[in-house]
């Protein structure tokens, strides 16, 4: 990944080792949020695809966790 970033190399190996020394406990809200805001994007980009909201949810369920449970979200959100 170098050269995809603007932040000092310094400044990235500073925030991996006080990640790395950091408890569970500090570092689940931080993983929490960047999934939050990788989920977020990558719906967003479906639903700029697909031109609906509720077609990139259906999407998004089919690609992690199948088309039998993106099937019945479908069943449920109607036509």
């Amino acid at each position: 990944m170098a050269g995809l970033s603007n932040i000092d190399p310094k400044v990235v190996r500073l925030q991996i080792e006080l990640l790395r020394q950091s408890s569970p406990a500090r570092r689940l809200p931080i993983m929490a949020s960047l999934s939050a805001t990788a989920i977020g994007f990558l719906h967003q980009t479906l639903t700029q695809k697909l031109g609906n909201a509720c077609l990139a949810r259906i999407k998004w369920m089919r690609l992690h966790y199948g088309a039998v449970l993106a099937e019945q979200l479908r069943e449920k959100s109607g036509p």
